[in-house]
């Protein structure tokens, strides 16, 4: 996987070599490749993702994939937030949480926006 962080175009990704990358907000870029294409985040990030989160059948090591695993990223750090124009926030956020409840119904209460407030508040009382 890449040498530098955050990755960059031609760094290696698990779908090919990166062809662009645009950064999401703090810790987080998407990239996408010639066949497909993901989010990365950093380790720091990774590590506010709850746990059974981080990995999935398509996903790990920081990288999500962006058929039904970028929801995961967005969910969790609030990437939605750094969406322009402001009016598409809430749009986004809507289709990271039914994109949760269809791809990963099992872990959709850890990110429902009343778990991620408390885990956030939680966070900034350590």
């Amino acid at each position: 996987m890449p040498t530098t962080l955050p990755p960059r175009e031609g760094d290696a990704s698990p779908w090919g070599l990166i062809d662009s990358v645009t950064p999401l907000g703090p810790d987080a870029v998407a990239v996408t490749t010639p066949s497909h294409g993901g989010i990365w985040v950093s380790p720091a990030a990774l590590a506010r993702i709850p746990e059974p989160l981080r990995a999935t059948a398509y996903s790990g090591g920081g990288w999500f994939e962006e058929d039904c695993d970028w929801c995961i990223p967005y969910l969790a750090l609030g990437l939605h937030a750094f969406e322009a124009p402001v009016e598409r926030q809430d749009h986004i956020r809507a289709a990271a949480q039914r994109t949760l409840e269809t791809c990963h119904a099992a872990h959709a209460a850890l990110l429902e926006p009343a778990a991620a407030a408390q885990d956030h508040q939680g966070a900034t009382h350590d």
